[in-house]
């Protein structure tokens, strides 16, 4: 369990560094944009916290996208995903950007209990920021497309959710954007390496009905705006959850992007500076549109 350990600890040092030069110069704040930092929606002080992004610029109550950030389930914070939600919030959305606990910290499914935390956190507090309860929508890329997936999977299959303890919210989701998602946990390759400390393999055996998402999804599931791209190295999992979806009868839509000549990486539409990556969110956006009440 160590030297797992200490291959995290380089993760998260080398991925940062390579993330804060990708968001080098990127602004903290931006017009017709509010921030509100560090709310805290669970036990922990130190990862049960959130940031609000809320526009300045809506009539009304604000419709809301509640984001589960990737990371390989032992790296990631709101910091990193900061830009990417105030362009969003920029848009006309409320953006909800939590930290959650990471592996070794904790094993599955206590990163998703803290999904479960900071979507109540919003149904509880909906009303005292301005947020429309009646038009909430998810996004997650990586590791966070599949929990927001496997969330997704509670929120519309009543027999999926009886094997969980999660509470029902008093929100309307209408819509999910999954971007390069770690789906199909048991495909050969998919739990290994440091993902294992956040999936041990007891653990593993001991959850396999839980794990097994895709089991369970329905006609019922949310329509959904797939991104990945053609350098993305868990690209196949997204064009198999197309299928899928296809085959449940699921609304969607699937798009990878980049070529030969604009190569795109995996979760590439963070980047706040690249054009794909800009148009990525917009399309996003707009199937987010189309799904409002």
């Amino acid at each position: 369990m160590a030297d797992l350990e200490d291959e995290i600890m380089k993760i998260r040092r080398d991925w940062k560094r390579s993330d804060d030069a990708r968001d080098a110069g990127l602004p903290l704040e931006i017009p017709g944009v509010r921030r509100i930092n560090d709310i805290s929606y669970g036990p922990d002080p130190k990862w049960n916290l959130l940031d609000l992004y809320l526009p300045e610029n809506v009539e009304g109550r604000i419709p809301v996208i509640i984001n589960v950030h990737g990371g390989g389930y032992c790296y990631g914070t709101k910091e990193t995903y900061q830009f990417y939600g105030l362009n969003l919030a920029a848009h006309g959305f409320a953006f909800v950007n939590p930290n959650y606990r990471l592996a070794p910290d904790v094993v599955f499914p206590g990163e998703l209990d803290d999904v479960d935390r900071y979507v109540h956190w919003v149904s509880d507090h909906a009303d005292e920021y301005g947020l429309d309860r009646n038009n909430v929508f998810i996004t997650g890329d990586s590791a966070g497309g599949q929990m927001a997936e496997q969330y997704i999977t509670i929120l519309t299959n009543p027999a999926y959710r009886s094997l969980f303890p999660y509470r029902p919210v008093q929100l309307k989701f209408r819509a999910c954007a999954l971007n390069s998602g770690a789906f199909f946990l048991f495909d050969s390759g998919m739990i290994g390496g440091v993902l294992e400390a956040y999936f041990p393999k007891d653990v593993v055996e001991e959850n396999r009905q839980l794990l097994s998402v895709e089991n369970y999804i329905t006609e019922d599931f949310l329509p959904c705006y797939l991104s990945t791209a053609n350098e993305d190295f868990i690209h196949d999992q997204t064009i198999k959850l197309d299928g899928f979806l296809t085959a449940r009868g699921v609304e969607h839509v699937c798009r990878s992007f980049g070529d030969r000549d604009n190569p795109q990486p995996h979760v590439f539409l963070m980047n706040q500076k690249d054009e794909t990556a800009r148009k990525c969110n917009d399309e996003e956006i707009e199937f987010f549109r189309r799904h409002m009440a």
